[in-house]
């Protein structure tokens, strides 16, 4: 069943590791240069036509330079491209798009409408189903998250598909090393798969309260090193484990690995803390003190912000550095407690 009617897509930006590469390959296209058509619209009255000479004048129409435009996945093609809008006018629009989806979310009284409101309100003017921008399943309201950034008032990807991606605010705030990409290809697959052996964690192995096997959308994606300890997001350091394991194991390392191994699965920064005659708890405890310590350092010199930002670009992240900062910062105001707690 198709949408009653055409919603906005996706609001964020998009940023790429190659991008030097691809500006080489797009300047041999079009040239060093392009005009910014921002904005010939009438939706936002806040924005004259050619309002990019106002927003960005160091670079005026039509001799825009191309490094001024941050990149787009064109879905008909595959392949990418420059955004429509320069880096400066994308974020007014963006910013302008955002205020006005968040406008839309308030009762008559002026109180924020609740979230069972938003969805009803969904299935009455859009439909009762909406398609996942990832997994392309039609799916009902309640299996996407509310966002009131939107203008639908539904995230484009369902529960399920942002589970998958196995990212949070903590490999971002922490800077964790690795292959982004391959840790989510292996939660993908796995939760494609009808069944899953659990690696098991040996405490709860011994307590007999193991599940032993369950279908891949009901296990959990664990990190054999965990972040809290300067693990790697990366398939390397990816197991499956059950809940019941998972819950025990909570952000251990797990005690089967040597320290050679546990070198292979940490960021580069930390292996030198990692002594071969050192126990499992030994290292986990210099590990979590390491961590904190990086990311302290950073926070104190001023260079953490960046830092975020330089990594979200190193994985072609689609978050906040913003609200990874304030995150990664709230975690260092209170010494790293969770981390150094275990």
């Amino acid at each position: 069943m198709k949408p009653k009617r055409e919603v906005s897509s996706n609001l964020g930006r998009t940023q790429h590791g190659r991008a030097d590469k691809l500006y080489r390959e797009i300047k041999k296209q079009i040239g060093p240069t392009r005009r910014c058509p921002f904005y010939n619209g009438s939706k936002y009255p806040q924005f004259k036509k050619n309002e990019h000479d106002r927003l960005n004048p160091k670079y005026l129409n039509p001799n825009v330079p191309l490094e001024q435009y941050d990149f787009a996945l064109d879905k008909m093609s595959g392949s990418w491209k420059l955004q429509a809008y320069c880096k400066v006018c994308y974020k007014a629009y963006r910013d302008a798009r955002i205020q006005r989806a968040r406008e839309m979310w308030v009762n008559k009284s002026g109180k924020p409408m609740s979230e069972t409101q938003i969805r009803k309100w969904f299935t009455k003017t859009i439909g009762p189903e909406m398609r996942c921008s990832v997994c392309k399943k039609l799916k009902a309201p309640d299996h996407f998250p509310i966002s009131r950034s939107m203008e639908k008032g539904l995230h484009n990807e369902c529960y399920d598909c942002m589970s998958a991606k196995g990212t949070s605010v903590r490999e971002q705030a922490w800077l964790s090393g690795g292959d982004w990409s391959s840790w989510k290809a292996a939660i993908q697959k796995m939760r494609l798969e009808s069944t899953v052996v659990c690696a098991g964690w040996p405490r709860a192995q011994a307590a007999g309260i193991c599940l032993i096997s369950v279908a891949g959308k009901y296990m959990h994606a664990d990190h054999k090193v965990p972040l809290r300890a300067g693990g790697i997001n990366d398939a390397r350091n990816f197991q499956p484990l059950c809940r019941k394991c998972n819950i025990k194991k909570s952000d251990q390392i797990d005690p089967r690995l040597r320290p050679s191994q546990i070198k292979n699965l940490v960021n580069k920064e930390y292996i030198r803390f990692i002594k071969d005659s050192d126990s499992s708890e030994s290292i986990e405890r210099k590990l979590k003190a390491a961590l904190f310590a990086r990311i302290n350092n950073l926070y104190v010199s001023g260079k953490y912000l960046e830092a975020i930002r330089k990594k979200k670009k190193e994985v072609n992240g689609q978050w906040s550095p913003e609200h990874a900062f304030q995150k990664g910062t709230e975690w260092v105001k209170r010494g790293g407690k969770r981390i150094t707690e275990n």
